[in-house]
């Protein structure tokens, strides 16, 4: 009982990092920046919602506009324990729902990891009611992840670019994150990579270097001037004109 309150704790600062995951989450400086921007964007998606790339579907309770969620993801194998919270799969081609389905679609992190980026925003298209919202977010600075299936980084005209051709208008972008944090947060990869792959060897020699990146990472975010030519994430909040 008390080990799985421990790793349900460990799994929600994955993804909603606190005081907790700013002494345990490698990832803090990133997931704290991307968490943030969609709470903050999280109202604008309303009615029946399609969380595509869903995963555990870790942002669900953000949504509190929201009639209807339902998540769509890929089956990839070796994956099979995260498939609890999705409801249908997609198969590279088409997005298992009618045409004009949802009123909302939100697709974080998922982009990089698609070849056929033009078909599958034209299924996004498809499957969205006219004036319907989507809130997107895509990694620029990161490491190759989920590996093999990791395939792009898209700059922000080049996001822009693409969601116009494919029927959407750009209602806003932000970035998330900035060079500083950056800068710490690749500090910090770096260590976890040459550690031991043992994830509780590697997790216990990891927590000083957790606490002096984030700690420095955060403080001269604050007291140092703000580049954002280097960050971490675009997001863009789409409306559907075609």
């Amino acid at each position: 009982m008390y080990k799985e309150f421990i790793k349900q704790k460990i799994n929600k600062e994955k993804f909603h990092p606190g005081i907790i995951g700013f002494f345990i989450n490698y990832n803090f400086l990133i997931r704290k920046s991307i968490r943030s921007t969609i709470k903050n964007n999280a109202h604008k998606l309303n009615g029946s919602l399609l969380d595509f790339g869903c995963g555990t579907k870790p942002y669900k309770k953000l949504f509190v506009n929201v009639k209807e969620y339902i998540g769509v993801d890929y089956k990839i194998e070796g994956r099979e324990q995260n498939y609890n919270e999705v409801d249908k799969f997609y198969d590279g081609k088409k997005i298992p729902f009618e045409n004009e389905r949802f009123d909302s679609l939100l697709c974080t992190e998922v982009l990089e990891h698609v070849f056929n980026i033009d078909e599958l925003l034209k299924e996004f298209n498809r499957v969205l009611k006219k004036n319907g919202t989507a809130l997107i977010t895509t990694p620029f600075m990161w490491e190759e992840h989920e590996m093999p299936y990791d395939f792009a980084r898209y700059t922000t005209p080049a996001l822009k670019h693409l969601y116009q051709k494919n029927g959407f208008k750009v209602v806003d972008n932000f970035k998330t994150g900035n060079y500083i944090e950056v800068i710490f947060q690749f500090n910090l990869n770096y260590i976890k990579n040459i550690l031991p792959d043992n994830k509780n060897v590697r997790q216990v020699f990891l927590i000083p270097f957790i606490v002096f990146f984030n700690f420095f990472g955060v403080l001269f975010s604050l007291l140092l001037p703000i580049d954002t030519t280097a960050y971490f994430n675009n997001v863009f909040v789409l409306e559907k004109i075609e």
